[in-house]
């Protein structure tokens, strides 16, 4: 039993594909000439067996079935969304956008086609498309909630802050538990730096969801910019027992327990970090840092020769293993480290920092 229409009833779902060469099993030859019924009989093979190559995973033999179908039914705007999904399903953006834009031309009321459209402009990084895309759908279906989330994210790409915000927001009031209008909300007034707002609303999505750690995570930062350290501490620890292997949230706590004074676990942290992420030069550099501010100057020495393993032109690396260097009475071994800071400093032309460690050069050569 033919079941012609599976891949098209895909439309709307954008990804993409390469261009096929050969010729779709049972096509005709070219300049073949087929009556009515040969090609109608064609199509419906090439659609069948186009879905059937879809499921298999083969999408540029799919792909190539219609694209030969679109040469037989050039009015058929479903086989031109298909071909479109096939492009955007093989990272063919640019052919994805080019195929959906000729099935609006053929069925212009279709949502399904402006939505493969957007994801295709999204995927180039075209937000002002994309948000016209969406817009379009507005205009066919003012209530359409996806098309209203996926605008106001264009409009937060394109810094249409007070946009975006006007629309997350009517879709608040129409869904008091909209879970993506709450937190980007928070994320707009954040961005804004309307950081008390920022916070309320960041809570109304965290008790939507309180196992998202990301929303946790937006939260911390919004109490860190209020300098409510214990807060933003609270929301990050909440979010790490949500996403324990996230370095990321590992190396904020670390920082938080840094700026408390807690160093001994600030550096627990930081190692978490570190093994979760192994070649962070963030977390390997706050380790030597507090080994430093421990006194602990062998640590310090062995963690910063760790930091330059992973990255040789890391300028603040050496200059901190030349004062360790130093301060373990490796005169030479520190002011080899010392040059190769400052060499790197004005490679970068830091000047200001290149003059701070040739102050220390000079003051060691000439000891």
């Amino acid at each position: 039993m033919r079941h012609t229409g599976k891949l098209l009833g895909l439309a709307g779902v954008v990804m993409g594909g390469v261009l096929a060469v050969a010729s779709p099993v049972g096509a005709h030859s070219p300049g073949q000439v087929l009556s009515e019924q040969a090609q109608r009989d064609e199509l419906a093979d090439l659609l069948e067996s186009g879905a059937e190559l879809v499921e298999a995973g083969d999408l540029a033999e799919a792909l190539a079935r219609y694209q030969h179908a679109a040469d037989l039914a050039g009015d058929n705007a479903k086989i031109f969304s298909a071909i479109g999904y096939l492009q955007s399903r093989q990272s063919n953006f640019r052919e994805s956008i080019a195929a959906f834009q000729t099935a609006i031309e053929l069925e212009s009321d279709n949502l399904a086609f402006y939505f493969g459209l957007a994801y295709a402009h999204s995927s180039l990084g075209e937000y002002e498309a994309v948000g016209n895309a969406y817009r379009q759908i507005l205009r066919l279906q003012p209530d359409n909630q996806a098309a209203q989330l996926g605008l106001g994210a264009a409009l937060f790409q394109t810094a249409a802050f007070e946009e975006a915000l006007a629309i997350y927001t009517k879709l608040l009031q129409q869904d008091p538990n909209n879970l993506q209008a709450a937190e980007s909300i928070g994320l707009i007034l954040l961005q804004q730096g309307n950081t008390d707002a920022a916070i309320a609303a960041l809570e109304r999505a965290a008790a939507l969801a309180p196992q998202a750690s990301q929303i946790q995570m937006n939260l911390g930062i919004a109490h860190l910019k209020a300098g409510d350290m214990a807060s933003a501490l609270t929301a990050f620890r909440t979010a790490a027992t949500e996403e324990p292997r996230n370095a990321d949230i590992r190396m904020q706590i670390g920082y938080l327990l840094w700026q408390q004074g807690n160093l001994d676990a600030a550096l627990e942290s930081y190692q978490q970090a570190a093994r979760l992420q192994p070649d962070s030069v963030i977390a390997h550099d706050a380790i030597a840092d507090l080994y430093f501010e421990q006194q602990e100057v062998l640590m310090t020495i062995v963690a910063h020769r760790e930091v330059l393993e992973l990255d040789p032109d890391h300028a603040p690396g050496y200059y901190h293993l030349g004062v360790a260097l130093e301060a373990r009475g490796r005169r030479a071994e520190a002011i080899e480290a010392l040059q190769r800071a400052k060499t790197l400093l004005l490679e970068q032309e830091n000047s200001e920092d290149a003059q701070i460690v040739d102050q220390l050069l000079q003051k060691l050569q000439s000891s």
